[in-house]
Parts: C-alpha cells; structure tokens; sequence
C-alpha cells in the first residue's frame, strides 16, 4: 500500500478517489478513512487507546494497532501529526429548542445595571419596529449583581408592546403591564400550581412571575417567535445548532421539548437538516409545565434513529431560584428550609414509566432529590418486566452521602453543569450539617454514572464549550479564579469521558455513540494541545457521521445529505 500523508488532511492512496454520499443512503463504494499518528483516545475501557482506527461512511469499523491497515487495501489516510483524535461531545443537557427563542429578543448577556438593561430593551425595539412580543435575556437579578426590575421599570419605557423580561435561570420572569394584561393575569388571579405571582402591598402583580407562573407568558411570546409556525421554528433551530458544531459537540439532549418543537425536530430529520443528532425528552405544552405532558399515546424512549430520538420525559421537581430549589437540613443546630419540592411530578413518573418511558427530573436542592427517589422506588414496583428504569436526576447542587447511595443502587445517572460553578461562590458560606454541594467526586466514587452538560443557554455564562467547562471542573474553579469545593474536583480527562461515554450512557445512546468503539457513529473531534488544564486544547476539526463537518473557520457539509 503507497501510504501517503498530507498534514491532517485526507488524501488518495492507491488511486481511490473520495466519493461523496450526496443521499439519504449509505454510498458503499465510498473509500474506508484511516487515522493514525496522533493521540487516539477512544473512551472504550477495552481499548482505552488505539494506534489507528478505520471509518467507512458514518461508522466505525476497526480500532486497533497500526497493523489494522494493511487489512483495508483501498484507503485515505489522515495523518493527525500527534494531534488528538477523540469520540465528539455529546452536550447531555442543552436547550436548543427553548434557547433559539430566547435568542430572538434583546440580548442582555454581561448586563448588569438595571438602566442599561432598559436601554438595551429599547434600543432592541427601535431596532425590531412591530407589534410583536419583546422578549429579554438573560436577565441577572440581585443574586448575581444584577439589579431587582419590576413591571413599573418595564412600563416607563413606554413600549405599546408586551414585553417579557426572563431570568438566565427560565424559573422566574418580568412582564410589563400589557403582557399580564394579555395573560389575564391581575389582582384576582391566584396562584397556580407550583407558582407565585408576585404582589405588592395592594396585591397588585409586580410583574415578577415564580416558576409556573410564567407558562401563559412562555406560550404567548414564544409563539410569536415562529413557534406557532413548524418551518420556521425549523430554520431557527437549524441555524444554533450550527453554532455547535466548532465546539466539537455533535449531539445534544434536549431536556424539554415541547410538541410544537418535535414537530420542527421531525421536519429537519426527514429533511436530512439537522447538524447535530438530537434526543428528544418529551415535556408539556411550555416550559416549566408538568402537567400538560401528552406523551402517552407517542413514541417511547429509544424510538427513532441516531439523527433524532425520543429520550426520557423531563419532569420538574423544583425550581431554579432562590425560593424555588427545595433545599432542606441544620444549620449550626437549626434546621433550615428553604423552597418546596413540587407536588406535581410524581404522578406523572410513574405513568411514564407504566407505559415504557425514562424519566429524566430537574432536581436541584437535597430536599427534591429525596422526593424523586420516592418517586422513582415506587416506579419500580410498577414497571414493564425487564424494563430498565435508569432514574437520571438533573443538576444535584446539594446532596447527602445516603442520597448518592441510593441513586447508586438504582443504577441511576445525572446530567451536571461544571459551568455553574461561575456564581455559586455564596455557597461556601451556607454550610449544611451532613450535605455538601457539587459532589462530582463523590457522586463518582459512588458508581453514579455522570455526564458533562452546559444547560445552555442557561447559567451565567456562556457554557457551550464542554473544553472550558472540562477545565473548570476539574479546578472547580469559577472561572474567575477562585476555587469552590476543591475536594470535588475530577480530572481534566474524567470531564472529557463525562462529555462523551458518560453522556452517552445518560441518554441510552451507549451502543450508538460516545466512545470509538466498532459499530459506533462515526462523530469524531480532532483536537491540538496537551491534555492539561492549565494549557487547554482546541478543536480543530468535528466529523458528524464519517464527515468532515467543520475545520477551524471553515464549516463543510452540516447535514447528513
């Protein structure tokens, strides 16, 4: 075989040119692609690291030894020059869905003052005339160092429009005076389920809507942002799902697809349009709503192919600000509590387990997590025969050693966020007797099987990147320098495995994708630098099923056609 190599990129050995596979199908007569030279790790603990390994179309078909080769005698080779070659990112916990609308309004990232925040929603309406809904985000309350707005605030800016102000969170949101108004929310509106509207001495609304308060809004401003209209919601979402594709993340775990998003989701797969494969987890009619699941007659978790699956239903257990997240134990000899477990989940658990589904709950605080182990014990007893629960729980700020235990003993999983460290430096100094935040090491230690997430476009910061966020985590730093929990702390590599096996496994994708294994998708990252935090790599090619998709700067083909 005449080996010839080129710097990292494909060229003709033996005089078998690249046929590209222009259709749906699998073009057979497409040349094998071998990698070698390079830093291969595969994520296989049966072979934890290879010599070369083979693709043909959007799979993998050898792993192994350089000897593998001489055994495909029609081949391109890349020859990698010691840089990594690694499986892709999977994001186990991103929001494309809900995100991509939330990107149409005002963007108030790094705005903290509240008169720049007004401005920045005004200069957006002179930007955006209309008679449509203005939203903003993300917007950073006090706890943050941002500033407390209110309906009055909103209204002085004389919008003749709703205007819908959202907290980075999702959990809490600001409306001004016309968008409660188109909401029928006032003074006699009480309450809902799992909500509070917010009001002040006169029991007038603030304009301040907690959790599932917020839902009429969501559904109102989020169907005029071409949610009510498939093909459109389609172009958007097919547009930040682009934006992944530098990142090295080819798949994400949508944790809250509402019908109208699957029905987009289902117009770019039978389009062949989406740039990364995506895992459904079936949701209500908006955000934030238990109770408007009307997954039983649907598809069941596993349905689908690897450019587009129904995952577990996503249910809430409590909320996501201060209030909200249900947190529960002594302080210095005082028991404390704070926010309640919601009442609303449970129900809905144990008939999607019933009838064949995963579950996947929000839990944040200690006292919601215990709730959703009751849950999930007294699923079991009812569960198909066979069937394999794998209870995942979602974030998990504050835990105790017997919680991690039984999440263990259930073979249970959990999405966590290494980007939330940014904000969090307050909860060193709320110190639990017998519970201890962030327990990624211990979660591990334990055998709970943990995957890399961002919850983007949730949080702080921007959390896209699983590279930074795998530096962060293995710091547990802030990213501002300061260092929380240290004992926490998982190496650079572990986060690596997190973003790849570990989030796999999450979304019962481990016999499709996450390691470079034969018989998987072919979704690969290229990466240059070190394994070494304090030098971090960077991408610098993502394949999507056998594909070149993106190479520094340059994005090829991002869909499967």
């Amino acid at each position: 075989m005449n080996k010839k190599t080129m710097n990292g990129e494909k060229i003709n050995v033996d005089g078998v040119n690249e046929e590209k596979n222009n259709g749906k199908g699998i073009n057979e007569n497409k040349p094998n692609i071998g990698f070698l030279n390079g830093n291969i790790i595969t994520m296989d603990p049966e072979i934890e690291n290879a010599e070369a390994i083979i693709i043909q179309n959007d799979r993998i078909v050898d792993v192994g030894s350089k000897g593998i080769l001489e055994s495909y005698p029609h081949l391109e080779l890349i020859d990698l020059k010691g840089q990594t070659l690694m499986p892709a990112f999977i994001d186990a916990h991103h929001h494309l869905s809900f995100g991509c609308l939330l990107q149409k309004g005002a963007n108030l990232r790094g705005i903290l003052e509240k008169d720049d925040v007004l401005q920045k929603i005004k200069n957006y309406v002179l930007d955006h005339p209309g008679t449509g809904w203005v939203t903003a985000y993300p917007w950073m309350d006090v706890h943050q160092g941002g500033s407390e707005i209110t309906r009055e605030d909103l209204d002085s800016l004389n919008i003749d429009r709703p205007v819908l102000l959202i907290h980075h969170s999702f959990h809490k949101s600001v409306a001004n005076s016309l968008a409660l108004e188109l909401a029928g929310i006032n003074s006699a509106t009480e309450d809902p389920r799992c909500g509070m509207i917010v009001r002040n001495e006169e029991q007038n609304p603030t304009g301040l809507l907690i959790e599932c308060a917020q839902i009429p809004l969501f559904k109102l401003s989020m169907e005029s942002k071409n949610e009510n209209n498939p093909e459109n919601y389609a172009d958007l979402i097919e547009k930040h799902a682009s934006e992944l594709l530098p990142f090295g993340i080819t798949a994400i775990q949508d944790p809250g697809v509402t019908p109208t998003a699957e029905a987009a989701y289902r117009i770019l797969a039978d389009e062949g349009r989406l740039p990364v494969s995506v895992l459904m987890m079936p949701h209500g009619e908006a955000m934030l709503d238990n109770q408007e699941i009307n997954f039983f007659e649907g598809p069941v978790t596993g349905t689908g192919d690897e450019w587009l699956r129904v995952g577990p239903v996503k249910l809430f257990a409590d909320g996501g600000v201060a209030g909200s997240m249900a947190f529960s134990g002594k302080i210095e000899g005082q028991v404390c509590k704070f926010g309640e477990e919601r009442d609303d989940f449970e129900d809905k658990l144990i008939e999607a387990t019933k009838r064949g589904f995963r579950v996947c709950v929000h839990s944040i605080g200690n006292a919601a997590t215990e709730a959703t182990l009751d849950s999930f014990e007294k699923a079991a007893s009812v569960a198909r025969e066979n069937f394999e629960i794998r209870p995942r729980l979602e974030h998990l700020f504050l835990l105790s050693e017997d919680q991690i235990k039984r999440l263990s003993a259930m073979g249970g999983c959990s999405a966590v966020q290494a980007c939330f460290l940014e904000g969090s430096q307050g909860l060193k100094e709320i110190q639990f007797e017998g519970l201890n935040w962030f327990r990624f090491k211990d979660m591990t230690k334990e055998g709970v099987i943990l995957a890399g997430s961002s919850d983007a476009p949730g949080g702080f910061m921007d959390g896209r990147d699983p590279l930074k966020s795998a530096v962060m985590g293995s710091k547990m730093s802030d990213n501002t320098g300061n260092i929380l929990f240290p004992d926490q702390a998982l190496s650079f590599e572990k986060w690596l495995w997190m973003y790849t096996a570990g989030a796999a496994y999450a979304g019962g994708l481990e016999n499709e994708r996450g390691m470079l294994k034969k018989g998987l998708i072919a979704d690969m990252v290229i990466l240059e630098g070190d394994l070494n935090p304090e030098e971090p790599l960077s991408v610098v090619e993502t394949w999507k099923n056998g594909k070149k998709v993106y190479k520094k700067e340059t994005v090829f083909s991002k869909n499967k056609n």
